[in-house]
């Protein structure tokens, strides 16, 4: 058998981290098996997915080296390699309506009133949200009388009622078992006759030939799903292999508000892909050897599926920089001066604008770009605290501020730019500065620290190490949201 394994990912924004951690090991995998890669674009979402976005996804895996042998952009002759594509060739709806003549889907006629109505009763008397099968037992021919003359309506499956999902993942020591009575009548085509990701993923890994679906663990709960879908389309499963997710330091899921999750960021900072990988790979794969510093390609040579870690790996910033600086050190003096114009010309587009009325002469860059390029700045404590203020003061406003941005970077697609970060700030200055009536001294000495001089002071001296910046708001959008928090946070320990 020909080992092949794919990736999927979803145009929806930035391409994330954990697309490439799953890439390196897919890729590794085929290569160690004399396989093939395939980049498949799960674009069924068409409200959220983007051109960009995908053409982000191509260039970010082509700068990582993770170089497919099927793809949009490649060819292959298991194509188109979007789904969107594949809707229009109507791929889709022959294998929906091939499961509803075996009587293992259904014509679903609820309208969008009605599941809501559904959810917030089942919400109400604490029982599992889940669609309620009221047109399973629909007669075929009457649903498709009704479909004719034009009445909206998807295709669900028929999931079991009794028994248990059982699935031995090679990587896992317990076997996955989930009762059919807690799975839900997915929806597989929707009324527009486009897939849900369920039915498109397993149809488009038949066709392409699939071997294994090696995955997160976010996937588990769909396997069984996956796994039945197959059997009842007649398919030979490819065997599904999850691995651990990407974890912050205290275990959560990583995410953009603890770390940055964008490959363009790494990047944008100058990151090595060939230090990005190693450190990727560290976290799932140990070198038999213990070497901490190698590339994919020797990894390929030595990788093994079965010594994944599961575990939660955990993505330390620390760790990368680390390997980062191996990485860099040994560079030739070429390639180094290349990284380092790289670096340089990838933000003076942005910066220069900013500092180029503080500059007499070109070396003037150099002094002034320093806050926006340094991994940390060394503000001094004395700086720190506004005229009027002590460090009680003081070091209360930043870590309010810092949560501010914190919630804020939290949210959905937050835009960072100078407005948007003047918006925020002003916002909070103007609900926080408020006096109430009767208010305490504490309460108005509190509202009193929200106003513009020292709190743009104290905010500029914590963000740049500096008593004298560029216009604040456009000097923290080009520092960036996350390097904000981080430096937010270093100044209240100068505070101690």
């Amino acid at each position: 058998m020909s080992v092949r394994v794919r990736i999927a990912p979803s145009p929806t924004g930035d391409p994330h981290v954990g697309t490439a951690y799953i890439g390196l090991i897919n890729y590794c995998f085929a290569k160690r098996h004399g396989g093939k890669f395939i980049l498949r674009v799960e674009d069924t979402d068409q409200t959220r997915c983007t051109p960009e976005s995908a053409q982000a996804i191509y260039a970010s895996l082509r700068w990582l080296g993770l170089n497919y042998d099927e793809g949009p952009d490649v060819g292959g002759d298991r194509g188109p390699y979007v789904q969107s594509e594949r809707v229009k060739l109507d791929l889709y709806r022959k294998f929906a309506e091939q499961l509803v003549d075996q009587g293992d889907a259904y014509y679903c006629f609820c309208s969008a009133r009605e599941l809501d109505v559904m959810r917030k009763r089942q919400q109400a008397n604490g029982e599992p949200i889940m669609y309620d099968r009221r047109h399973r037992g629909i007669d075929r021919n009457e649903a498709r009388e009704r479909a004719a003359k034009g009445e909206p309506y998807v295709v669900r499956m028929k999931a079991p009622l009794n028994g248990e999902f059982v699935y031995r993942d090679r990587l896992r020591k317990q076997p996955v078992v989930k009762g059919w009575k807690e799975i839900d009548d997915q929806v597989l085509l929707k009324s527009d006759g486009w897939p849900t990701y369920h039915l498109a993923a397993v149809v488009d890994d038949h066709l392409m030939g699939i071997t294994h679906v090696i995955r997160a663990e976010e996937w588990l709960n769909s396997l069984p799903k996956h796994i039945w879908l197959n059997e009842r389309l007649g398919f030979t499963a490819p065997e599904y292999v999850h691995v651990g997710l990407l974890r912050n330091a205290d275990k959560s899921k990583i995410s953009k508000r603890k770390n940055p999750t964008s490959l363009l960021w790494y990047r944008r900072q100058g990151f090595l892909p060939e230090a990005l990988l190693n450190f990727l790979a560290l976290l799932g794969h140990s070198h038999p050897e213990g070497k901490e510093k190698f590339s994919v390609e020797e990894l390929a040579a030595v990788f093994d599926l079965d010594r994944i870690n599961v575990a939660g790996p955990v993505f330390d910033l620390a760790k990368l920089r680390h390997l980062q600086g191996q990485w860099f050190r040994e560079l030739s003096a070429e390639r180094m001066k290349e990284e380092i114009h790289r670096a340089v010309d990838a933000r003076i587009d942005q910066l220069l604008p900013m500092l180029k009325e503080r500059m007499a002469c070109g070396g003037d860059y150099l002094t002034q770009v320093e806050p926006f390029y340094a991994d940390q700045v060394q503000p001094h404590a004395d700086d720190l605290i506004p005229k009027g203020w002590d460090k009680a003061d003081a070091t209360a406003v930043l870590a309010e501020v810092q949560k501010l941005v914190k919630s804020y970077l939290a949210g959905d697609n937050p835009v960072w730019d100078a407005p948007s970060v003047e918006t925020l700030l002003r916002e909070a200055m103007t609900e926080r500065s408020l006096v109430p009536e009767g208010a305490t001294d504490a309460q108005r000495k509190g509202a009193a620290l929200w106003q513009p001089k020292g709190l743009f002071m104290l905010l500029r001296v914590a963000a740049t190490g500096r008593k004298e910046s560029p216009p604040l708001f456009d000097t923290l959008a080009a520092i960036g949201g996350l390097k904000l928090v981080e430096r937010l946070g270093h100044a209240q320990l100068k505070l101690r």
